[in-house]
C-alpha cells in the first residue's frame, strides 16, 4: 500500500515476475471497501462486485485495458490483456464462491488463485500472493483480521514529488488543480500510519520510493527477506501480468525497468511557494520519513495569502 503516486505500482511490477509469488496486476480496494462487500447478501454477489467494480474488470478488456479509473489523463501505463482467458478466470472464481466452506478471506484468496491458474502460474509453489491498492496501509485491522499471517509493505515518497506528479496529472486532465489541499491530505494520512504499523514488527516493512529507484538491489533484498522469498534477477524486470510494463509516469515519459528520473522532478515543476505549502502541511511526516525541508516549513501569513 501507499499514497497514490508513491511508487506502489513500480514495486508491484518488480514483484510480478517472481515465481514464488502470485501477483494480482490490478487494484481491488477490497480492504478499503470491506463494509460495502459485507452488506451484500451472498458470496456470489460479493464476487460479482469484486470482478466488475474493481480494477479486476480491466482483465476482460483485452488490448483496451488502460491505467486506473475512467476519466484519467492518458499515460504510459498501458497494458495488454488480450491473451488472458477472462472467461476461465471468472468460471474458476465463481466455482469457489459457490462452495459451502466459503468466507470473506477465502473469497479473495480463491480469486487470486483463479487468476494465477488462468495465467499458467504454478500456484502450488507460490509462497505468497500479492495485492496492491492505494490505501491498503490505512486498513491494517481489516487486513490482519482477514489474513492473520499477512505482511504489509508500505511505499512512501517525498510529498513534494507526489504533489508535483498529481499536479501534472490534473493539469493534463483539466488544465487546473484547484483542489490542492487534497494532494497533501492523503500523504499525511498515509505517512501517519508508519509509526503505528512499525509496532507490528516483522509484519510490516516501509520502503522509500527514492531508495527503490536509486538503490534497487538493497531495497528488493529487504523486500525478499521480509516476504520469505528468494532474491532473483527477475526482480529487476518490470512486468504486469507477465508482460513488459513501461511505467505510469504523469509526465508521459515511458521508461523500461527501474528509473530514477522522476525523483527530482518536483524541484523544477513546483514554485517556491508550492514547496513551502507542501512542507508546511507535511513537515512532521517528512522529518519522520527522512525528507529534509527546503524551506523552514513554518506558517507565514504573507505566503498563505498568495494563491497557488
Amino acid at each position: 500500500g501507499g499514497c497514490p503516486k508513491s511508487g506502489t505500482t513500480l514495486l508491484l511490477s518488480l514483484l510480478d515476475g517472481h515465481p514464488q509469488l502470485a501477483v494480482l496486476p490490478e487494484e481491488t480496494h477490497f480492504l478499503e471497501q470491506r463494509g460495502d462487500y459485507s452488506a451484500l447478501g451472498s458470496y456470489q454477489a460479493k464476487l460479482r462486485g469484486l470482478l466488475e467494480q474493481s480494477g479486476l474488470r480491466l482483465l476482460g478488456e483485452g488490448k483496451r485495458a488502460r491505467t486506473g479509473w475512467s476519466g484519467e489523463a492518458p499515460s504510459a501505463d498501458l497494458r495488454d490483456y488480450s491473451g488472458f482467458d477472462h472467461q476461465r478466470f471468472v468460471r474458476l472464481a465463481a466455482y469457489a464462491a459457490e462452495q459451502p466452506w466459503m468466507s470473506d478471506s477465502l473469497l479473495f484468496s480463491e480469486t487470486v488463485r483463479a487468476y494465477a491458474m488462468t495465467i499458467g502460474s504454478n500456484w502450488r509453489d507460490c509462497i505468497r500472493w500479492v495485492e496492491k491498492s492505494t490505501c491498503n496501509e490505512l486498513c491494517p485491522e481489516i487486513l490482519f483480521g482477514l489474513f492473520p499471517a499477512a505482511k504489509l509493505i508500505q511505499v512512501v515518497r517525498d510529498p513534494r514529488a507526489v504533489f508535483a506528479s498529481r499536479k501534472k496529472r490534473l493539469l493534463n486532465l483539466s488544465g487546473c488543480y484547484t483542489k490542492a489541499h487534497r494532494l497533501v491530505r492523503g500523504w499525511n494520512r498515509s505517512s501517519g500510519q508508519i509509526s503505528k504499523l512499525m509496532k507490528r514488527g516483522d509484519q510490516y516493512l516501509v520502503i522509500r520510493y527514492e531508495d527503490l529507484v536509486l538503490a534497487p538491489r538493497q531495497s528488493l533484498e529487504r523486500a525478499c527477506r521480509f516476504a520469505g522469498i528468494e532474491f532473483l534477477p527477475e526482480l529487476f524486470t518490470t512486468t504486469r501480468a507477465g508482460r513488459e510494463w513501461q511505467g505510469n509516469s504523469s509526465f508521459h515519459n515511458a521508461f523500461s525497468g527501474i528509473s530514477g528520473q522522476a525523483v527530482n522532478h518536483w524541484k523544477s515543476d513546483l514554485t517556491e511557494n508550492e514547496v513551502w505549502w507542501v512542507e508546511m502541511h507535511c513537515r512532521e511526516g517528512m522529518q519522520f520519513a527522512g525528507y529534509p525541508l527546503q524551506t523552514d516549513g513554518r506558517f507565514s501569513v504573507t505566503r498563505w495569502l498568495k494563491r497557488l
